[in-house]
């Protein structure tokens, strides 16, 4: 945990983060909002021992790695895109080379046998937050550090989730969460990138992991603006229905992605008009998992 004076910096002014640290950067609109905060508070330049991480599963949109990629060149920033390479090891992309076709997440469902979903999001343990961790033990050793998350003022649950997990587990990391100290909501940060001169160029229900199964109905608008974006999903359902246990071999339990995409080639306006064009998915996937944040 940070001295008190420390602390007493920090509350100043909560993006002047101070080291080591590691910034989690998911490719979507908050995490960039809080990055381009943090720079600013330091003139522009982290310091030596504060890291950017954007770790990719090989299922982010294409849109968010074209956004990780101008973000770190309009803003001079280093950003280190990670990818799992197989358990407990990781390597090091860019946005040339990294993966697009899903294949460290398939590698860790092969592993496995059978599907994450909504009970068990193994996927963001395994695909993101161990992996910035092995990432954190390379750069830092076996010092402490602190980890800054994109959570909102009003995300109240899901910091205090993190928050809790951190001191339950006794992990090598101290949450942090600027955005939640600085009292910014969804509306501030949307209103910051209406006056940007580029974005993200994603409608909200899109989020940056295209068919995570935390999206649950809205994956029926997902599929209905983009068809087809649910075809990988459909065959890693494909590739364990005879391995795994019946409750692990789909996404989302009780419901086929097959199924899904079946419905909205039948009716196309199925559930058509029922969400705000809005909702908050461009999160870190594994902060809508119980707050576990890398």
């Amino acid at each position: 945990m940070p001295d008190p004076a420390q602390q007493e910096r920090m509350d100043a002014n909560p993006y002047r983060i101070e080291g080591p640290a590691l910034i989690s950067f998911s490719g979507g609109r908050t995490s960039a909002y809080m990055l381009w905060h943090i720079l600013d508070a330091h003139g522009g330049k982290l310091p030596d021992d504060v890291h950017v991480c954007f770790a990719n599963t090989g299922k982010e949109r294409e849109e968010t790695l074209r956004f990780v990629h101008e973000c770190a060149t309009r803003w001079g920033v280093r950003i280190n895109w990670l990818e799992r390479d197989g358990p407990d090891r990781f390597q090091t992309v860019g946005f040339n080379s990294a993966s697009r076709s899903g294949e460290p997440f398939a590698a860790l469902i092969g592993e496995k046998g059978y599907l994450p979903n909504v009970a068990s999001p193994w996927c963001s343990i395994a695909l993101k937050q161990r992996v910035a961790r092995q990432f954190a033990m390379r750069v830092f050793g076996k010092r402490r550090y602190f980890s800054a998350v994109g959570l909102r003022f009003d995300e109240p649950g899901r910091r205090d989730s993190a928050l809790a997990r951190a001191l339950r587990k006794r992990d090598a990391w101290t949450p942090i969460c600027p955005l939640y100290t600085a009292r910014v909501t969804k509306r501030d940060v949307l209103a910051w990138w209406r006056e940007q001169v580029f974005d993200l160029g994603l409608k909200g229900f899109e989020g940056n992991c295209d068919g995570c199964f935390q999206k649950g109905p809205r994956l029926y608008e997902v599929e209905r603006y983009t068809p087809g974006a649910l075809a990988w999903w459909i065959d890693q359902e494909l590739a364990v229905a005879e391995t795994a246990e019946p409750d692990a071999r789909h996404w989302i339990l009780g419901r086929s992605y097959t199924e899904i995409s079946a419905a909205i080639r039948r009716q196309p306006d199925l559930f058509a008009d029922l969400f705000d064009d809005d909702p908050d998915m461009d999160a870190e996937c594994g902060l809508w998992c119980e707050g576990e944040a890398a």
